[in-house]
């Protein structure tokens, strides 16, 4: 639990957050995971150089057995590579711990006297696996799956008491370490997460007014847009621009200007709904990303913030002009807010204090 809080301050990750820092620490220890996956396989095919040094000709038939779990392994290794991120892949992971124990197991058959040795591979094994398990889920079923064929294999073999207490000690000791070793990962994971977000905080949010800027709408606009865009659901842009705010700034100072902006903003805001997307991406300038209105309805809202800004009581009385438009199918962000932009010049052009939709 400890890896859900930011580790100096323990602030807690919300929903939200704690799905990305799980994708955020899947994507740093995904080409660790990929590379250990499909190498480990290969300690099975070298292993049979000791089966013909052992066995001697009665080999031949081991490597046969030997090379079928390679390529087992190394097929959920694919798939696991394939999955993306999610509970697929730790089903595959859980899948592939399964498929490594059996193999370890068949391979301990072959020679039963090996079994006084076997323990400490299943304990190296546990421990190399379960730093890679992002959640308890997983972690679980890695442990489960590793247990089941050692065990059984015990179990079959009718092994002696101090040989089942082997291999107890040595699995909850494997588990232990590595259970203690996926905590610190993931802390040091979840500390780097939280300075990774601030910074983009600090990064994409305009000090003044607290909205988004222009930075954070490239970033977040253009992932709302692709979503939208594959769902087919309507995605509406609304540019703004307060009238005359230079006159504000030249007859009341600067200051008197900042504090409007702020006002603005809040009021914005206040006229718009949680997910809905708000930049200040020049000096007046806002625009918003609306998705799931369709360009009626956003120009409903324009028409909301505009009459909520005409009514701020200021030094100066303060308008806006607004353009709306609405995404078309399989067109780029940059053409919707172009078309937006010209929408809110034509506002400007034909009296301010006013919406136009392109």
């Amino acid at each position: 639990m400890g890896w859900k809080f930011a580790w100096r301050n323990r602030t807690p990750l919300d929903g939200s957050e704690l799905q990305r820092f799980r994708k955020f620490a899947f994507a740093k220890t995904r080409p660790g995971l990929t590379l250990l996956t499909f190498s480990m396989p290969l300690l099975f095919a070298v292993g049979w150089a000791r089966d013909l040094a052992v066995l001697g000709p009665s080999a031949r038939w081991t490597l046969l057995i030997r090379l079928s779990l390679v390529i087992a392994l190394l097929i959920v290794a694919w798939l696991m590579r394939s999955a993306g991120s999610g509970r697929r892949i730790e089903v595959f992971g859980i899948l592939y711990a399964f498929v490594f124990g059996i193999a370890i197991a068949t391979t301990s058959a072959i020679e039963p006297q090996r079994l006084s040795l076997t323990h400490v591979v299943v304990m190296l094994l546990i421990i190399i696996l379960l730093p890679f398990a992002q959640t308890r889920f997983s972690a679980a079923g890695v442990i489960v799956a590793i247990a089941l064929p050692m065990f059984g294999l015990l179990w079959l073999l009718d092994a002696s008491p101090g040989l089942w207490v082997a291999y107890l000690l040595f699995f909850v000791a494997g588990c232990v370490v590595g259970l203690t070793q996926r905590a610190a990962q993931m802390a040091a994971a979840a500390e780097i997460f939280v300075h990774r977000q601030r910074l983009l905080e600090r990064l994409h949010h305009d000090s003044l007014t607290g909205t988004i800027n222009r930075d954070g709408w490239q970033a977040h606009a253009q992932r709302m847009h692709r979503a939208h865009m594959h769902s087919g659901d309507p995605l509406s842009v609304v540019f703004f621009d307060l009238d005359h705010f230079k006159a504000v700034n030249d007859e009341h100072g600067h200051a008197s200007g900042d504090a409007l902006l702020q006002e603005v903003s809040r009021v914005m805001r206040a006229s718009l709904r949680k997910h809905d997307l708000l930049a200040r991406i020049g000096g007046e300038e806002f625009v918003a990303l609306l998705p799931d209105l369709d360009a009626e309805a956003a120009i409903r809202v324009a028409e909301r913030i505009r009459k909520a800004v005409a009514a701020i009581e200021s030094p100066q009385s303060v308008t806006i002009s607004a353009g709306v438009t609405q995404a078309r199918p399989g067109e780029e962000l940059k053409t919707v807010t172009d078309r937006a932009d010209s929408a809110l010049l034509a506002a400007k052009r034909r009296g301010r204090d006013r919406v136009e939709r392109a």
